[in-house]
């Protein structure tokens, strides 16, 4: 591990200290730095050491990083030996670099990084060819293979070609970890990529909500109990489909205390405070779950075909076309919204948001959405004011209290609610923490 050094000759000075695998001293002199700046150097470093011990490429945000260092720092970095030197520079093509930085990323990437790094290595042959070489691609040339990608390769509303922004964002994303890891490398000066934008947000176009009325007909065409347990898990458990379906396993849920642990999840492995969320045991979810028991072989994962490359759309896209309804964009992640919405209506917004998984302002932004019965809504607690009353009573505003919307009893608000405090997911109970799993003791009951 790395070490922060304040040099006693110079107090202001901050200096980054570690050991070779020869056990010998290493000394990355940074001048002149504050402790926050000594900090983030030391985890790049770290980093850096951990990647070369590993035989793995350097991590694409600690490339950028490096990419963005001053020539002096750079300079620093080569004289110890965690990063190569610059010069002399050797002639690469593009084709020879994506060949070997898509092996090593594969190494250690997800397969839906895989998938998606192998995307942009064909956007990127196709459209500056295999021998291009590496230092020949400048930032114009990469502005002009943005605007080449935003118009091809995909299909809008309206009929022409076109990737949707947030697709594009990702594609400029993997385009610039790749030049970032040529910086590094010491075969290009700057990464052409760098000032393009590249960060995902949320696109309120292809965000829907997928009532009861809707779920249930869809619901009703699903071809077996795995299909509809797996759509009870997002629609009504919020659950992401298919990183934490396919991690969930039998001893996970707690039968007698209506929970269900979610203990990892391939979206959120990489964030270091990630933790374990607790779902409530709805009573649609137990059913569905208690249906594929029975009929499930034996084994600890509930589904335990279902990996990382599995394809569910296809399915999904059969049975709401089976259903008779209209499909809806983002089809797991919109079931999943949907579950988000209607556990902020019943709970306070932090203990929502900690069901689902994520913060208050990541569920603003992708997940929370208002409905036309939250207008409805809105709009009644309007009328029954009491100058709402005293207005219509004087001077004739025909205002009539619209009928509730009809939702299955098993999931309206009122029984949701219900569940809810039973199962001690309001505040003044035991918190979030769930009891033993009972999974154990159900299978007893079950057989005696």
């Amino acid at each position: 591990m790395a070490s922060i050094v304040t040099p006693k000759a110079n107090p202001k000075h901050r200096w980054i200290q570690w050991y070779d695998s020869d056990k010998r001293r290493k000394t990355l002199r940074l001048g002149i730095a504050t402790n926050k700046v000594a900090i983030e150097h030391q985890r790049k470093v770290e980093s850096i050491l951990s990647s070369k011990a590993a035989g793995l490429s350097m991590e694409p945000e600690v490339a950028t990083f490096i990419g963005g260092l001053s020539e002096e720092l750079r300079k620093r970095y080569e004289a110890c030996g965690l990063i190569v030197g610059t010069a002399p520079k050797r002639k690469v093509t593009l084709g020879e670099f994506l060949q070997s930085y898509v092996e090593s990323r594969n190494l250690d990437a997800k397969k839906s990084s895989q998938v998606a790094f192998g995307h942009t290595e064909k956007r990127l042959l196709e459209y500056f060819k295999a021998d291009r070489s590496m230092d020949s691609i400048n930032a114009n040339d990469a502005r002009s293979f943005r605007k080449w990608l935003s118009e091809t390769h995909g299909r809008t509303k309206k009929g022409t070609k076109g990737l949707a922004t947030n697709t594009l964002k990702r594609r400029t994303g993997y385009a610039k970890q790749v030049f970032s890891q040529a910086v590094v490398d010491g075969l290009i000066d700057r990464n052409p990529f760098a000032g393009l934008p590249s960060s995902v947000g949320s696109n309120k176009e292809r965000q829907a909500y997928v009532d009861l009325e809707t779920f249930n007909k869809v619901l009703a065409k699903a071809p077996n109990a795995r299909w509809r347990a797996l759509l009870v898990l997002a629609r009504l458990g919020a659950f992401r489909i298919p990183s934490e379906a396919q991690g969930l396993k039998w001893d996970h849920i707690a039968w007698e205390a209506k929970r269900i642990s979610v203990v990892s999840s391939s979206k959120t492995e990489h964030h270091a405070k990630r933790q374990l969320r607790i779902v409530p045991l709805l009573p649609e979810i137990e059913r569905a779950l208690l249906a594929l028991f029975t009929e499930a072989p034996d084994g600890e994962y509930v589904f335990p075909e279902i990996d990382g490359s599995t394809n569910l759309r296809t399915t999904l896209e059969k049975i709401i076309a089976r259903a008779g309804v209209k499909q809806w964009p983002k089809l797991w992640q919109n079931l999943r919204a949907s579950a988000c919405t209607d556990f902020a209506r019943s709970l306070p917004s932090h203990i929502a948001a900690a069901i689902c998984g994520h913060t208050e302002q990541i569920a603003q932004e992708h997940y929370w959405q208002v409905t036309d019965s939250d207008m409805d809504s809105a709009m009644l607690k309007m009328v029954q004011q009491p100058e709402a009353k005293s207005e219509a009573e004087r001077g004739g505003i025909d205002r009539q209290t619209p009928e509730s919307e009809a939702i299955p009893e098993a999931i309206s608000t009122e029984k949701t609610q219900e569940t809810l405090e039973n199962a001690g997911f309001l505040v003044g109970d035991i918190g979030l923490e769930p009891t033993t799993s009972t999974m154990s003791t159900w299978r007893s009951n079950q057989l005696s």
